[in-house]
């Protein structure tokens, strides 16, 4: 314990009594400044006063500290540091030479601008430079040759500010009231940053290191690990970095963010109709190039619902930024989903007129079980398509009521403005259950069966339109029901008088074999070209009108045996309003000769 107390006795008066007589205060502070200037290569000048201390290890700081840059006839600021010390070692000192590590900087503000070529022109001389210019990529590596090499130490940062201009857009991001440690121990050395700081009124928490930290000063790939999070987000990237003009990445990233729309506000990132958006989280393998961003690997959840497959952002010059890909979801409602980002066909909110107007889309969407309105679907496929004047929206495949559903409904190539073509195949579905779905009332027939509808409509998708829409429709079923018609007491009620209401006649259904519907639609209403049913006794023929915008009726209903066609048929006016029309006995006319 003597002997200790005496080595530490020595050791503290050789620090504060030798070591001050024998090293030159003024002299450190002059190799001090010297190692800044030498490794910016720019101008240094330090206003304040030197403080040396040698207890317990030699240690410099030096106040209101700048360094300055020539550009253009006049100068820049590169970095302005309120308080600068650095540990140096004490034989070098004693030589006249101290080396210089370990840096506290205190109220730093370090200004740097990004040139058109990605690289950082915060120097263009000195140790640093040098370094980033002899750097060599082997392997994947950085190899700097010794005369570049130089050690750094641990750099503590206390209360600074990074500000970096964009020369090509001028944006400039700065962040403020930076508090970490960069550990660099030399420049062949890998990097680790580990900070706080403020950006745009948010504190984010920053993870950043590189194994190959000169390659990517100078432009070039390097391997790189960040995380960033704040009470907003949080993300990470594992990877490949390059900082040219464009940028490159590849490696994987997650994204996680409880409220999308703040997290866009905070990044004055306009995204019409994001407010529906709410929560958002993606992990994925990510690969960029001048003008493209590939997603692969891609789990996307937005609002709850997840998404896997592969997307592509492409940004061509002079046109509107473009997503294409293929997504597969477990389950999912598609109706706010199509609301928002399906095609211009779609009449929705102004928020989502905006994106779309905004944003070219051509990505398939995969379904094992998924809701639309009133209608539940498996295993479906969607194509949603909104490039140029071309807005689609594509059903490629679904299971739809036991049956199978295809369809599409596009804009119309070449036709009236705003004009939009549904087509539109259901076959063998249950159509008892998908009329029940639409709250149709009155007779409908029950049964399996197949339709294929083909109309033409104007936007917008007005009653107006809808009653000016032209097309065709073919309906076909069997074998089935119509609900509440009961030909036995229509029989009796004809014979009673001479027009009844369809009510008064729906004590039983009426059992067919066959149904087979064919009709053209223009100006609100159906006019049936081509209407037959086949009971297990009788053939039935439909003929006339049906104005569906008014909820009425105009049809004839012919009768015969279906074992005599030819013989006379047994008629019936049935009119008025739907779902509950009047029937009228039509008088029988009585054969020619002839016939």
């Amino acid at each position: 314990m003597l002997v200790g107390a005496v080595v530490v006795l020595v050791l503290f008066v050789l620090f504060h009594v030798v070591a001050p007589s024998l090293i030159s205060s003024s002299l450190v502070r002059q190799n001090m400044e010297r190692a800044v200037a030498r490794w910016t290569g720019h101008s240094v000048s330090i206003a304040g006063p030197a403080d040396i201390r040698f207890w317990p290890k030699p240690r410099i700081t030096l106040r209101d500290v700048t360094i300055r840059k020539p550009v253009d006839g006049g100068e820049r600021t590169l970095a302005h540091v309120n308080r600068l010390s650095a540990g140096f070692d004490l034989l070098g000192a004693l030589w006249g030479d101290p080396q210089f590590k370990d840096f506290n900087l205190t109220e730093a503000q370090v200004f740097v601008v990004r040139d058109a070529s990605g690289r950082l022109d915060w120097a263009n001389s000195g140790l640093l430079s040098q370094a980033v210019r002899n750097v060599q990529s082997s392997s994947g590596q950085q190899v700097l040759d010794p005369a570049s090499d130089a050690d750094i130490g641990v750099v503590k940062i206390r209360n600074g500010m990074l500000e970096v201009t964009n020369q090509p857009n001028g944006r400039i991001v700065r962040l403020e009231g930076i508090e970490g440690t960069l550990d660099w121990p030399s420049l062949s050395h890998g990097v680790r940053l580990q900070a706080r700081a403020n950006f745009a009124g948010r504190q984010l928490d920053l993870d950043v290191g590189t194994a190959q930290p000169l390659l990517l000063l100078s432009g070039r790939s390097a391997d790189t690990l960040a995380t960033v999070s704040s009470d907003l987000f949080s993300g990470s990237f594992s990877g490949v970095a390059n900082l040219a003009s464009h940028g490159f990445l590849s490696g994987d990233t997650s994204i996680s963010a409880p409220d999308f729309p703040a997290l866009l506000q905070w990044a004055d990132v306009d995204i019409p109709a994001a407010a529906d958006l709410r929560t958002l989280s993606l992990q994925s393998r990510v690969i960029s190039s001048e003008e493209a961003l590939r997603f692969e690997n891609l789990t996307i959840g937005l609002n709850g619902v997840e998404a896997s497959g592969i997307l592509d952002l492409t940004t061509p010059a002079g046109n509107r930024p473009r997503v294409t890909g293929t997504l597969a979801i477990g389950s999912a409602d598609f109706s706010p989903l199509l609301r928002m980002i399906g095609p211009g066909i779609v009449d929705g909110s102004e928020e989502a007129r905006q994106l779309r107007s905004r944003l070219e889309l051509d990505v398939r969407l995969s379904a094992q079980q998924a809701t639309l309105g009133a209608f539940e679907f498996d295993q479906v496929a969607l194509g949603i398509m909104n490039i140029g004047e071309q807005s689609r929206l594509d059903i490629l495949d679904s299971d739809f009521e036991s049956g199978r559903l295809t369809g599409r409904v596009a804009t119309i190539k070449d036709g009236a403005d705003d004009a939009l073509a549904l087509r539109l195949t259901i076959h063998d579905a249950d159509f008892g259950s998908i009329f029940k779905r639409l709250a149709l009332q009155g007779p409908i027939p029950a049964a399996r069966g197949s339709m294929e509808l083909a109309l033409d409509v104007a936007r917008p998708l007005t009653a107006a339109a809808w009653r000016n829409a032209k097309g065709n429709v073919h309906f076909s079923a069997g074998p089935g029901s119509l609900p509440g018609v009961d030909m036995a007491a229509i029989r009796t009620l004809a014979a009673q008088g001479p027009y009844f209401s369809l009510s008064d006649a729906s004590k039983a259904d009426l059992e067919f074999q066959s149904i087979d519907v064919t009709a053209d639609v223009a100006e609100g209403a159906a006019e049936i070209r081509k209407g037959e049913m086949i009971t297990s006794s009788e053939a039935i023929e439909l003929a006339g009108v049906v104005p569906y915008v008014s909820n009425s009726l105009a049809l004839s209903w012919m009768i015969r045996p279906v074992t005599d066609i030819t013989s006379e048929p047994e008629g019936y006016f049935i009119g008025g309003s739907w779902p509950d029309p009047v029937i009228w006995r039509l008088p029988q006319v009585p054969q020619k000769p002839a016939e």
